[in-house]
């Protein structure tokens, strides 16, 4: 587990690279859209909310199911092919 200030950051990044005989988790394609959710949160968490845009939000709120069923989907894949074990 990845440690540190930005061990969240580092925790997706390794999702989505090889690590030592283990195959990514995530694509990069993912991994980058995963990163707009977190860079959102870093500003929902330290702004105020009237600081909050709809126009800079609306494609991350209205996406998030179809995010979350790429996570469960990327994931089911991994799992699947034995790539997990």
């Amino acid at each position: 587990m990845p440690d540190g200030a930005w061990w969240h950051k580092d925790l997706l990044d390794s999702m989505a690279d090889t690590v030592g005989n283990r195959q990514p988790l995530l694509s990069s394609g993912l991994r980058g859209r995963l990163k707009e959710y977190m860079e959102f949160r870093h500003v929902f968490r330290h702004a105020y909310t009237f600081d909050l845009r709809w126009d800079r939000m609306k494609t991350l709120v209205l996406g998030c199911e179809e995010t979350l069923q790429l996570v469960e989907d990327e994931l089911d894949r991994y799992f699947q092919t034995g790539r997990g074990q």
